[in-house]
């Protein structure tokens, strides 16, 4: 150690010949790895957007008894495709490229497994006796009905404007549902299922977010827990549910090598899906998401036109243009929302409290409207207090902090950062931070 540091001065005295080569292989190595990130994220949106719009037209071709190989099982499509999931995450878990999946209790899983399970067959029936485009533009429903939900059980209030948006996408939807009702696409059973998978993929998505944060799971590691037992759920009563739907009975459909090929593609296309979700997970912003999805519906209802045959009127056409334009304006008007919720809570966080040399820092906000119970003042005080890790994870500088320096104020857990030198005076016999 000691021979080597008199050669640091040398070095940095040896000219600018070193540095500005060290420059030129940082420069090189940060637009090498600029250009890997962006092959990256093309590689991901491709994979997303591909596999989610062909997913719909495999899925199609192979159900369909007109211009398909007529394998009109839809809620046992489901369960093959959950199955197949499960089967990959346990070989990625196995393989040591999935971290293994968090246990949830019983009754939670089998709640939010009927839920989903409800979600996918519905989604699947209503491809099966529907038009893509009808079911394309009735799953934009789903955004409303979360809305709804939200603003009736959980008093989420929203903005004019995004009221408005979710108008424009309710009103897009009826005239095409109108529209294929009156010139007979499709029937009442279509409109019930196409209903019933709005109610339940907006549950699901509630649902999911709750669990989510109950268990502090991931989206991976909440489909590596549910995924086999929704494939269980729906591998049982598929068969009998797909025999009232098409009068049909599963066992007795004669399986071709080209119905086989289709059907394994499916499953192919429903693994890309999930893998090119989490790969998109962390790695685009809000506003890209909401590109993806507008994309995906675009996708499809132009290829159900092209390549399908679809009749598609000019009043079809234009319910289908403002429930899309619906959309986009609601995605914008929540990324503005969540832009000045953003702006306005750093500035809460960088203001400090008025006079005193120690400064009050919000530690947490209590959850619900109600007042506080003094349980939960205690606990609050007490993870102050303690350092506890979690509570306390991003603020770093929160160390000597006693119960005297920790109170509750209003519904929010405040503590007073005490400086070094102020608790060395203190330690010393001198006076203490105060308010």
């Amino acid at each position: 150690m000691g021979a080597t540091s008199p050669e640091l001065p040398q070095q940095h005295a040896a000219g600018h010949g070193s540095s500005s080569s060290s420059s030129s292989s940082s420069s090189a190595g940060s637009s090498s790895s600029a250009s890997a990130s962006i092959a990256a994220d093309g590689c991901a949106w491709s994979l997303n957007v591909g596999s989610a719009v062909a997913i719909v037209f495999v899925n199609k071709v192979l159900m369909s008894s007109k211009s398909g190989y007529g394998f009109s099982f839809a809620v046992t499509l489901s369960a093959i495709h959950f199955l197949t999931a499960a089967g990959c995450v346990m070989a990625a878990q196995a393989a040591g490229l999935a971290e293994k999946a968090k246990r949830m209790p019983w009754k939670a899983t089998l709640w939010f497994s009927l839920v989903a399970v409800v979600s996918i067959g519905s989604l699947n029936l209503s491809l099966l006796v529907n038009p893509v485009g009808l079911y394309q533009v009735a799953k934009l429903l789903v955004i409303p009905y979360v809305c709804g939900v939200e603003a009736v059980w959980m008093g989420r209030k929203f903005s004019n404007g995004t009221l408005l948006a979710i108008v424009t996408v309710m009103a897009g939807v009826g005239v095409v549902t109108v529209n294929d009702l009156n010139s007979g696409a499709t029937q009442l059973m279509g409109v019930v299922l196409a209903a019933v998978s709005v109610v339940a993929s907006g549950s699901q998505q509630i649902l999911c977010g709750s669990v989510q944060r109950a268990y502090k799971l991931q989206s991976h590691q909440l489909l590596a827990a549910t995924a086999t037992v929704q494939g269980g759920m729906l591998l049982l009563l598929g068969p009998w549910v797909d025999a009232w739907v098409s009068g049909r009975w599963v066992g007795n459909y004669v399986m071709t090598m080209p119905a086989l090929g289709v059907l394994l593609l499916s499953c192919a296309f429903s693994v890309g899906v999930n893998v090119s979700q989490f790969m998109c997970l962390g790695r685009f912003s809000a506003a890209t998401f909401q590109v993806l999805g507008h994309t995906k519906t675009v996708l499809v209802l132009l290829i159900s036109w092209l390549a399908l045959g679809e009749v598609m009127s000019l009043r079809k056409a234009a319910g289908m243009a403002v429930a899309v334009a619906g959309m986009i304006a609601y995605g914008y008007c929540v990324s503005a929302s969540s832009s000045s919720s953003s702006t306005s809570s750093a500035s809460r966080k960088t203001s400090k409290p008025g006079g005193g040399a120690a400064g009050a820092v919000e530690l947490g906000q209590q959850q619900g409207g109600g007042s506080s119970s003094t349980s939960n003042r205690e606990a609050g005080v007490a993870a102050a207090a303690g350092g506890d890790e979690e509570a306390g994870e991003s603020l770093p500088l929160l160390r000597n902090v006693s119960r005297e320096h920790a109170g509750w104020a209003g519904e929010s857990v405040v503590v007073v950062a005490v400086g070094q030198q102020q608790q060395r005076s203190s330690d010393g016999g001198g006076g203490g931070g105060s308010n």
